[in-house]
Parts: structure tokens; sequence; C-alpha cells
């Protein structure tokens, strides 16, 4: 599996017909242990030689169908999951013209899955849920219809509320924790323990959504208006990096797939009107992320993100969303340029070692990418906005012109 993921098709091509046999042995061992790792294995094989995987997919995918219908037992809960993710990476690797038939057999299996109550704690669930956006992405438009059966459920965990136990800093009592499922983080004087499982699992679920309204784009349409208000509010998750990410992600996708649904007169009783709000509902919350985002990799996501929205949105911007922006810009420059003199300031520091001056160089790259980002977004206002954005430029010029020297 290791080497499969890192292996490109040219690589791996003349030695499947060897990996691929003995993984079909495999699967069919006694052992469960042995089985998953199979189903992973092949899998990750799958994925990394794509096309080539055709010659093999009516040997393999009756076998994956067999264990997806049969591993029925709590004691297999973990291999029909595994089945799963296979399935639905060969569908991906194959293409849809191979895989369209077996695809409306899996979808049922997965449709009735979805139907029926499960545990919190079962991995099915985040292995249903990745499943659901490969089969989207390996089947574009033909899957929207399974889009009314795949949305409830994942906004559902979409909107997971952290479980989070807060404790004095000072306390002695140690957060209960009764597996490694809890992390804790200290803030000023409290101390968090958050259940990870959760987290993950809502973060999983941002990151299909967001996944879905790339690829179906105007098909997405009719579920705007309930996830654009689970996600916006997600930009400032600081609980985890991950959903924050895929918020971030998901925001232009909404106003490409709104957009594209009125251009196209798929959005019934719409028109440019409802772009308009969208737009004002996302961007200002964009602009106010950004501002309190305190990791900088994600500050860059951030601009970029708001980039490809001010592009979606061009002269539908008002005056005021200009303003923040062009002051948000500000802010960001002012910030960075306080982060890099604190960075001078440790290479002074006696204690200042080789270990350090290596993280020293990854905050200066991401450093570079931010500025890169500010660019962009100055370019796209100037483009939008041309001679009535200059008041705004001639603020900014202030904090630009000295980085033409430096």
């Amino acid at each position: 599996m290791n080497f499969s993921e890192n292996c490109t098709p040219e690589i791996l091509t003349p030695y499947l017909d060897g990996i691929v046999s003995k993984l079909l042995v495999l699967l069919q061992n006694g052992k469960q242990m042995v089985q998953e790792g199979a189903l992973t294995a092949l899998a990750s094989v799958a994925d990394s030689s794509q096309d080539h995987f055709k010659k093999y997919y009516d040997a393999v995918m009756p076998y994956l169908k067999a264990i997806l219908m049969n591993a029925t037992d709590k004691s297999n809960r973990m291999l029909r999951a595994k089945s799963m993710e296979c399935i639905s990476l060969v569908g991906m690797a194959v293409g849809k013209d191979k895989f369209r038939d077996d695809a409306k057999q899996v979808m049922e299996v997965l449709m009735a899955l979805q139907g029926t109550p499960m545990e919190t704690d079962d991995p099915i669930t985040s292995y249903m849920l990745q499943a659901w956006a490969r089969l989207c992405k390996c089947l574009g438009q033909d899957f929207l219809p399974y889009m009314h059966v795949v949305m409830p459920p994942l906004l559902q965990s979409a909107q997971l509320k952290p479980d989070v136990t807060i404790t004095s800093a000072e306390s002695d009592d140690e957060i209960e924790s009764d597996d490694d499922s809890i992390e804790t983080i200290t803030l000023g004087d409290k101390r968090i323990g958050i259940r990870t499982s959760v987290l993950e699992e809502k973060a999983t679920a941002c990151n299909m959504l967001c996944c879905y309204a790339d690829e179906l784009k105007e098909g997405f349409f009719p579920w705007i208006d309930q996830v654009a208000p689970t996600l916006v509010p997600l930009l400032k998750f600081y609980f985890h990096e991950e959903v924050r990410r895929a918020a971030v992600a998901a925001m232009p996708e909404l106003l490409r797939s709104a957009k594209l649904a009125v251009e196209k007169g798929q959005a019934p009783g719409r028109d440019e009107s409802y772009v308009k709000q969208l737009s004002d509902f996302i961007i200002p919350a964009l602009v106010e992320a950004l501002h309190k985002e305190p990791e900088t990799e994600m500050c860059s996501s951030m601009l970029d993100s708001l980039n490809e929205c001010m592009q979606l949105s061009g002269c539908l911007l008002d005056e005021n969303q200009v303003r923040a922006i062009s002051d948000e810009i500000k802010n960001v420059i002012i910030a960075s340029a306080t982060r890099k003199r604190d960075r001078s300031e440790r290479t002074k520091a006696e204690d200042f070692d080789a270990d350090e001056g290596e993280l020293l160089k990854e905050e200066n790259e991401q450093e570079e990418e931010v500025f890169d980002q500010v660019g962009e977004c100055l370019g796209t206002l100037i483009k939008t906005f041309k001679a009535s954005f200059l008041p705004f430029f001639d603020e900014l010029s202030v904090y630009v012109t000295p980085m033409l020297v430096s």
C-alpha cells in the first residue's frame, strides 16, 4: 500500500498482474485482518494505476461487492467499511462507463445502509460519506438522483456540535478519557478537552459538501440554502483546522453553483439578486474570519478563496465591501510585517539552532504565499473596478511600495 501510494502508473503497471492476483487470493483469506489489509492495498493500487486498472475490473469487482453485501455482522464493520472505500476508488480509477452498472447496485446497498440506525462509533459512517463523494466524482451529473439520500445525513454530520469539557488550567483534575479520543488544549486559564472522533466526522462531512458543490456545479443549487448557513459560521471554527479549511474551500464553490444555476436558467424563481444575496452573506464573513485567523497558512487559503469569490461576484460588490476588503488587506500586510520582525529577532536569540532555522524557513515560505495571494486579490480588484479602485489603492500603496525595495 505504501509503495503504490506514491507510484505513477508507469512504474506500477508492469507489476499489476502479480500484485492484483495475489491480493485477490488474500481477499478470500479466513483472517479478517488480512482481508482488510488486502482491501486497503487494492484500493491504493487502483488509485495509483488509474486507467490501467480496467483490465482487472471484471475479476475484482465481484469479490468487492460480495464483501459489501455479506459482511453484515458487527464484528465485520471495518471490513465492510474498507470494501466501500475500495469499490469507490476502483470506480474512480476505471471511470463512469466501465463502473456504471455496478455503481447502481452499490448505491442501492449504500442507500439501504443509510436508512439503518448506526452506533456513534461505527466506522461505516465516515467511510460511507467518503464513498458517496467518490461515487459522485466518478458519475458526475448522473449522481444527482442520489443527492436526496446523501445530503440529510451529511448536513447532520457537518452540523455536529463539538463534544467539549472545560476545566481550570490550574486544577489537578485530569480530563477523564477512557481512550485516546480526547485531545486537550490550554487556552488562557482554561483547559479544554475535545472528543476528536466528532471533529473528524464533522471535518469529513464539510470536505464532502465542498466536493459535491465542486463536482456538481449548478446541479448543487437546490442545497445551497441549507449548506451556506452551515458552512459560513465554520470559517471561525477554531477547534479543528480541517473543518475551517473545508469551509474556506467551499465558499467560491457555493457562489459558482448559484451563479451558473441562475445563468443557465436552472434556478426557478431566482435571478442575479440571489447571487448578490449569497455574495453579501459569504464575502463579509470571509473578511471577518481572515481578520481573526491565527494560522498563517490558513490566511493564504482564505485570501485565495476571497479572490475567487470576488472574481465570481464582480461588480455585485458594493463600495462598503470593497472598503472592508481593502482594509483587511492592509491588516494582513501589517500583521505579516510584524511576524517578519519577530522572526528576525528570534535569529538573534542565544539558543537559536538549525532546527529553529528550518522552522523559520518554513514560516517565511508561508509568508511569501500570503503576499502572492494579496497580489492576486489586488489584481482582481483593479481588473473589476478599474479607475474607481484607485482611491483605495492609493491608501494601500503606503504599505505596498516599501516591498519594491526590500
